[in-house]
């Protein structure tokens, strides 16, 4: 039997595979470094969708597995700050595929809008976080009509 070589579909299956791995949250290029210094524990990405209506901006996040008490969320000038732990891995079994994270993640978006952290609410429902953080109305400007002299 002869193999027949077709380099174009080795250089778009390698492509594929590259691209796959460096959208899996759990090989950003931070933890990886990390892993390889043998630091203590790598911190996990925390992927968020920011939605901003009139009156708030609206900070979602998947927390699956979290209850209140896990997270920390701080509110720090025009920066939201995300802290928390994904629980251990279930120990003494023998993983087929393990995709669920675990361990330490930390986000901080800069929001550049100002907010009342003084109203900012978050609540955790079917494991999705939401973080809503009512914007500080600015003072409303008035028309002033001048006169112009010559």
């Amino acid at each position: 039997m002869r193999w027949k070589l077709n380099p174009i579909a080795d250089c778009i299956a390698v492509r594929d595979a590259v691209a796959r791995l460096l959208h899996d949250s759990r090989f950003t290029p931070a933890r990886v470094l990390r892993v390889f210094r043998r630091e203590t524990e790598a911190q996990v990405s925390l992927p968020v969708d920011v939605y901003i209506t009139a009156e708030d901006i609206v900070v979602m996040a998947a927390v699956p597995g979290l209850k209140p008490r896990d997270l920390e969320i701080k509110i720090e000038g025009d920066c939201l700050t995300l802290r928390g732990k994904y629980p251990p891995p279930v120990a003494n079994v023998a993983y087929a595929m393990q995709e669920c994270p675990t361990g330490y993640f930390s986000r901080t978006l800069k929001l550049n809008v100002p907010v009342d952290a003084q109203r900012a609410q978050a609540r955790i429902l079917d494991g999705q976080l939401t973080v809503v953080l009512p914007k500080i109305q600015a003072a409303q400007s008035k028309v002033v009509h001048l006169r112009v002299q010559a």
